[in-house]
């Protein structure tokens, strides 16, 4: 195990894409492109000719291979950017989604189950509307908010990524946790320091973590952690986080999963809203 901990091949995914990324827009600004008619030729063309101002004496037929590779990836971006609006789904294709996970339906990026209150009005056989929770989960707060507590239909393949709005790419997700992924895929795309410290009433002062930590580390592992093994699945059964290094803060590398029966906070997690940080 390395210094980044049992989660280094998920940062170094994460860094890896980051990277790829910058590198390609550095080339090629992909915005211009997502503006104007020009074609994957001209593309093509472009990230050719930027890699050979970058290495004059590399062989030519590297340079095109290399630019292929780039202005394929980067093409589908462009692609994608370019057709970003959101499908409509109507209630045939929100039905559908639901009842193919009948009758265990959860959120498929942390595992809550969902209320029948918010069956009901995902499926709109309620007006009735969700009450916020007095005690919510500091590492998640789903509940400060009602909508955090309803049903949602998530991209899997964000819309601005090219996903397409159908069953295939839709899953069901507690509107906290499609509110912190958003668009969003890589634990880079958030700040690199936690959003705030409370004063917890017995854990005393403990930073909050970055929403999308906590998501993309559960969605992920998708099994509790626990040393000596455990057969808890998101799919089974609702995880959460908890700190591999009981007295270091929750950063990317040192977060652990683990299910309700082996949480080493499962009586200090709830906490009052009021206490916390301002966002």
């Amino acid at each position: 195990m390395g210094l980044l901990g049992k989660n280094e091949w998920i940062l170094r995914a994460d860094y890896s894409m980051t990277v790829g990324r910058w590198f390609i827009e550095g080339l090629v600004d992909l915005g211009r492109y997502a503006r104007n008619s020009q074609n994957i030729g001209h593309l093509l063309v472009e990230i050719s000719e930027r890699l050979r101002e970058i290495d004059p004496m590399a062989p030519q037929d590297e340079i095109q291979a290399a630019a292929r590779q780039l202005t394929t990836f980067a093409w589908r971006e462009v692609e994608a950017r370019r057709n970003v609006r959101r499908e409509r789904i109507d209630r045939a294709l929100r039905d559908a989604v639901w009842f193919r996970d009948e009758p265990l339906q959860r959120c498929y990026l942390c595992g809550y189950r969902f209320s029948e209150h918010a069956k009901n009005l995902f499926l709109r056989r309620s007006r009735v509307p969700l009450a916020p929770h007095k005690l919510v989960d500091f590492t998640r707060p789903r509940g400060v908010n009602p909508r955090h507590l309803r049903v949602e239909l998530d991209h899997v393949i964000p819309v601005a990524e090219g996903g397409k709005t159908n069953a295939a790419n839709l899953r069901l997700a507690c509107g906290w946790c499609n509110n912190a992924k958003s668009s969003l895929w890589s634990v880079y795309d958030a700040k690199a320091w936690s959003i705030g410290v409370i004063q917890h009433p017995s854990l005393g002062h403990i930073s909050v973590p970055q929403p999308l930590w906590m998501l993309r580390m559960v969605a992920t592992r998708a099994r509790c952690e626990v040393v000596g093994g455990c057969g808890a699945r998101l799919t089974t059964d609702e995880l959460f986080i908890a700190p591999r290094i009981i007295k270091g803060a929750l950063t990317p590398t040192n977060l652990m999963v683990v299910c309700r029966r082996h949480d080493p906070w499962v009586g200090q997690r709830l906490v009052s809203p009021t206490l916390l940080p301002k966002r």
